[in-house]
């Protein structure tokens, strides 16, 4: 399962063109004053333990690497399974409000760093892959963090309904989405370890 979801319009092959350095704006984007949180309000303090260890970071990184950036913008409003995201052109970090409030230890320690990085690694060498070499030098060497992609967080708290499926050797679980699909017919899925196709369970009553 991806920790951080793939950045918005990120290429899956890196730039050609890396010699000049993306613009990115001079003072944060003017938005709405208050984030939407997903389904939980944040403690004022927690958010501003969030907003205190992106500072930290990025001046952590600004010493280390001799340049200096405008403070991303914070925000909580990240939703689905994943921790949280960083919007290139926008120079913003979205975190998940819910996987935040009961894992505040790793977004505080490592899933803010993680998104800086991209961001800073977009600053400096333009678009790359998402976690490719230069994200992971900039998070071992500036941070002093394991370049990690995965995580094993509980998601169960923002998971949605999930749909029980078989198929020749194993049962399913599908998404709304996925079992939307399937039965409009838009879609149609395969075990991976059998190759049959995936029907749904039904359950007759008693």
């Amino acid at each position: 399962m991806s920790l951080f979801k793939r950045l918005r319009g990120q290429p899956s092959e890196p730039s050609q063109d890396l010699t000049t350095a993306p613009q990115i704006p001079a003072t944060p984007p003017q938005t709405r004053t208050r984030s939407h949180d997903s389904r939980i309000s944040l403690t004022p303090a927690l958010r501003a333990r969030c907003e205190e260890a992106l500072s930290q970071r990025l001046q952590q990184a600004e010493q280390a690497l001799q340049q200096r950036w405008p403070r991303p913008v914070l925000r909580f409003n990240q939703r689905g399974k994943s921790a949280g995201t960083a919007h290139l052109q926008r120079w913003e970090i979205r975190l998940n409000a819910v996987l935040l409030a009961e894992n505040q230890a790793l977004f505080l320690h490592e899933v803010i760093a993680h998104e800086l990085a991209h961001l800073l690694v977009f600053a400096r060498h333009g678009r790359t892959r998402p976690h490719g070499p230069e994200w992971q030098r900039l998070m071992r060497q500036v941070f002093g963090l394991p370049a990690r992609v995965t995580h094993d967080l509980d998601v169960s708290a923002v998971s949605g309904p999930q749909f029980a499926y078989r198929c020749g050797c194993r049962d399913h679980q599908l998404s709304l989405r996925r079992h939307n699909k399937v039965l409009r017919h838009q879609a149609r899925y395969l075990c991976r370890h059998c190759g049959h196709a995936l029907t749904a369970v039904t359950t007759a009553s008693l």
